[in-house]
């Protein structure tokens, strides 16, 4: 009847095609219920003391994202992290970042840490921080 060459091409153009149905057209690994990329904006960052308002130089800012997990990934996941140290004006600019619900964490030396969930709604949104000294042990 059929060899098993035969039935092996048939197999593999099944397995093929079935994998073919899995990417949408167009090549996008991204599902409908993910965010497209073009839904970017810039976040300005700035960091003070909570006494004064002095710039904080120096200061690590960290913005963390997660993208919603699609198809591509079994549904999982996925966290995307920005780092960056702020200015002499204790300021830093993120571009390209995923609007949507986020968290920021900002820590300094000689300072307390901040972290705060935030949602980035808006075009160049700017978020200012104000850090408090530790307080003493008593």
């Amino acid at each position: 009847m059929y060899s098993s060459l035969h039935t092996k091409h048939i197999v593999a153009a099944w397995v093929a095609s079935s994998l073919l149905l899995l990417v949408p057209a167009g090549g996008s690994a991204q599902s409908q219920d993910e965010k497209p990329s073009s839904d970017t904006t810039s976040v300005i960052v700035v960091v003070r003391e909570y006494d004064g308002g002095q710039p904080i130089s120096q200061a690590r800012v960290t913005l963390i994202f997660t993208e919603p997990g699609g198809r591509i990934r079994f549904g999982k996941a996925k966290k995307i992290t920005y780092n960056a140290k702020t200015d002499a004006q204790g300021r830093y600019k993120f571009t390209s970042i995923n609007k949507g619900p986020i968290t920021l964490v900002v820590t300094a030396t000689d300072h307390q840490t901040y972290g705060k969930d935030l949602d980035l709604n808006q075009d160049d949104q700017v978020f200012e921080v104000k850090l408090k000294k530790p307080q003493p042990l008593v």
